[in-house]
């Protein structure tokens, strides 16, 4: 709830310092800084500004090939987007081929940004905690927090991996540090209602457009990742529209809401009334 609420207020320092707290606690890894509540006035059309290079699920040396020919097809003046965000699986050519490759770049003084990199970094930091771990899997972190300018973290990791593997580990080296950006979220292709801001009795034209979706579905399906709050007072007509749906024999689905919206829902009772799938399960 609390990440989720830095979210909102736009407190991305906060939200990382809780991440590193919430990984150390609970010894997984924590949810990835995503702004809520629409468009983030400070953010910039990425994919329209930076060739995008687009990582698959699995980096492995052909990945890292592909990486390394779009970034030399680049002009050196241009900036280059590497989306992280659908890697899956790391395996041991591709820790190594794409550490050699963000460092090839960033010796030539390339202009990055990327994006989804904490995700690739909550999965390296996995893997290293494993018993046999794979000394490419830490270089390629660490070179990811060369990439990224941090310092600290790369030193603290520098610590660990001499005294795990008994070898001198990198040097920190002062260069220009990639942009992290975001890039926008690929929409589920399917018919639900996509509702977004705030849902209040001053503002119902969220609930009007749920009522009238439900008039024309049988599968209703809400999808709320884009809400930021649900205001008690909009909870007895939320509740209204949810019941005209039951007694009509549809079935609701709401999903994507964030931690403060899923414990409203099940404090009165909403829960009870439709299938809830909120971002973070419990």
């Amino acid at each position: 709830m609390l990440f989720d609420l830095y979210s909102i207020q736009n407190h991305e320092k906060e939200f990382e310092k809780l991440a590193l707290d919430y990984a150390v606690r609970f010894e997984t890894s924590p949810p990835v800084w995503q702004k809520l509540g629409g468009d983030n006035a400070t953010s910039k059309p990425q994919q329209d500004e930076a060739p995008s290079l687009v990582l698959p699920g699995l980096l492995d040396k052909n990945a890292t090939a592909t990486l390394r020919e779009g970034i030399d097809a680049t002009a050196k003046n241009t900036v280059v987007l590497i989306d992280f965000s659908r890697i899956e699986m790391v395996d041991e050519s591709g820790a190594d081929g794409c550490a050699q490759t963000l460092a090839a770049a960033r010796k030539a003084k390339r202009k990055l940004q990327v994006s989804g990199v904490d995700r690739l970094i909550a999965l390296l930091q996995d893997l290293i905690r494993a018993t046999h771990s794979r000394g490419v899997h830490w270089l390629l972190l660490l070179e990811l927090y060369q990439t990224l300018g941090q310092q600290e973290r790369f030193e603290d990791l520098a610590v660990d991996y001499a005294v795990r593997f008994e070898v001198s580990p990198p040097s920190w080296v002062e260069v220009q540090a990639a942009e992290v950006v975001q890039t926008k979220p690929v929409e589920p292709q399917d018919d639900a209602l996509r509702l977004s801001g705030e849902i209040t009795p001053a503002n119902d034209s969220a609930l009007q457009k749920f009522s009238g979706y439900t008039a024309t579905h049988d599968d209703v399906l809400v999808d709320l990742s884009q809400v930021t709050r649900v205001d008690y007072g909009s909870v007895s007509q939320f509740i209204s529209v949810l019941m005209q749906c039951l007694g009509s024999g549809k079935s609701i689905t709401l999903r994507g809401h964030n931690a403060l919206i899923h414990e409203l829902f099940r404090v009165m009772g909403i829960d009870q009334l439709a299938q809830l799938q909120p971002r973070h399960p419990d």
